[in-house]
């Protein structure tokens, strides 16, 4: 209301401005209403102004002496016999003022809230919005009586005649549309809210930003429970649009094709939406479990794998790794991991070691792909890109091992090594690009400086206390 009371303030001047410059050209003077602080006082609590544009001076007096006059809102001229019309909001009539004596000469009965205000010179007549009801009254001028009362759209606000059609509009701004009346017939013709929904969706990445930069194609998969399903491929903006889609309650789900690496879909999460006739927004922030960083080194004939999860999760949640190590990427399998790991997410970041046994010494490559259990099956919702190591020399054979830790529990894991083709899913998020800072080496550099300085102080001493 606050906001609306504000509109119709800044509008007041507008309109008071408009119609100052239309009755100049005709020589008339403007009459304007203001409160009781703004100059002498009447019984009705307001003060009419009269500014002579023809001398440029600003006449004092005249009231409204009028009780009911209460928030004066639209206005309009009628140039056929110089009155003036004014809506009073509050108190639901039209005020008429003879622009010749500056005076109220009727005050004509409407609906509830009038607002805007249009005068039809082609048969004299003045349309009245009336906000409150959701209809137009039609005043004669002649007579200075409502001679009909039009039903239009939701909350009437402006209204507007043009000259070439012979048509009244009627803006509403409750529903959204436009009523068109016929003066000749005084029969409206409301638009039908619109029968379809458009959905613009914003998706969001891990840390809060657009994801316009991650590798691949981000889609969503818009669908309800009748059986309809539409894909949104994301633009480069970070948006998916989906279009012409009938109004009600949907569920979005959001997906990522890193098109890099083993190239697993990565489910982002799931979101529901109720759509509006009209047009709809929303933001999607991605919230599955993600991979926070990986880290993997080699000796004694094994690769140890140390994998961060951060788990966004409530609860605890069942979970899985899978781990491929090959000396050939381009001959890994998506369906084939070289170990898998059934553990418990649990919420808040979750640290996996894995140790895996290699017969020989040369560069290896390994791949992570985090799966999380979505009640019915185990999804992918994130993988971690190819990366290099060297094993240098090969001493001893390992067995695989795994163990895991949790800043909020302990968690449990199972691990088994395997040729063949683990749990797949359909769905992941992109690819982690976050990773833990490494330790610094500032500590070292400080020692090594301490001991520089000392052997220096003790040289010094000693060149001081030689004897000649």
């Amino acid at each position: 209301m606050v906001w609306r009371m504000a509109k119709r303030g800044r509008l007041i001047v507008m309109i008071a401005v408009s119609i100052t410059i239309l009755l100049s050209a005709f020589g008339l003077s403007v009459t304007a209403y203001g409160s009781q602080n703004s100059g002498q006082n009447n019984p009705g609590g307001y003060v009419k102004y009269t500014l002579d544009l023809i001398s440029n001076t600003l006449i004092n007096g005249n009231f409204v002496n009028t009780s009911n006059a209460r928030g004066p809102w639209g206005i309009a001229y009628d140039p056929s016999n110089g009155y003036i019309y004014v809506a009073d909001s509050g108190s639901g009539t039209v005020s008429v003022i003879n622009g010749a004596t500056n005076t109220v000469i009727a005050t004509i009965p409407v609906g509830s809230g009038p607002e805007g205000v249009a005068y039809d010179p082609s048969n004299g007549y003045i349309y009245v919005a009336n906000f409150g009801p959701n209809t137009v009254s039609v005043i004669n001028g002649a007579t200075n009586t409502v001679i009909a009362t039009i039903t239009v759209g939701q909350d009437p606000w402006g209204v507007a005649y043009d000259p070439s059609n012979g048509y009244i509009y009627v803006t509403n701004s409750g529903s959204g549309t436009i009523s068109v009346i016929s003066t000749s017939t005084q029969v409206t013709n409301t638009p039908p809210p619109p029968s379809s929904s458009s959905l613009t969706v914003l998706v969001y990445n891990v840390l809060g930003r657009p994801a316009t930069t991650v590798p691949g194609v981000v889609f969503g998969v818009l669908y309800n429970s009748s059986g309809f399903s539409e894909v949104a491929y994301m633009n480069s903006s970070g948006y998916l649009n989906f279009n012409n889609i009938s109004p009600g309650t949907y569920t979005l789900e959001v997906y990522h094709y890193p098109n890099t690496g083993l190239n697993l879909t990565e489910y982002w999460g799931g979101m529901t939406v109720n759509l509006q006739p009209g047009y709809n927004t929303a933001t999607f922030i991605r919230h599955e479990p993600w991979i926070y960083n990986l880290q993997s080194s080699a000796s004694n004939g094994s690769i140890v794998v140390t994998v961060t999860v951060n788990g966004t999760v409530t609860s605890p949640t069942p979970g899985e790794i899978e781990l491929w190590v090959t000396s050939n990427p381009s001959l890994a399998s998506p369906y084939n991991p070289s170990n898998v790991t059934y553990f418990t997410i649990n919420p808040g970041l979750n640290t996996f070691n894995f140790t895996y046994p290699v017969s020989q010494a040369g560069t290896y490559y390994v791949y992570a792909a985090l799966l999380t259990y979505n009640g019915t099956q185990y999804i992918v919702t994130d993988q971690w890109n190819w990366t290099a190591l060297t094993l240098s020399q090969n001493t001893t054979v390992t067995t695989p091992t795994t163990t895991s830790t949790s800043t909020s529990s302990t968690s449990t894991s199972t691990s088994v090594s395997t040729n063949s083709s683990s749990i797949s899913s359909v769905t992941t998020p992109t690819t982690s690009t976050s990773t833990k800072p490494t330790p610094s080496a500032v500590p070292t550099l400080v020692v090594v400086v301490v001991v520089v300085v000392v052997v220096l102080v003790v040289a010094l001493l000693m060149i001081k206390h030689r004897k000649p």
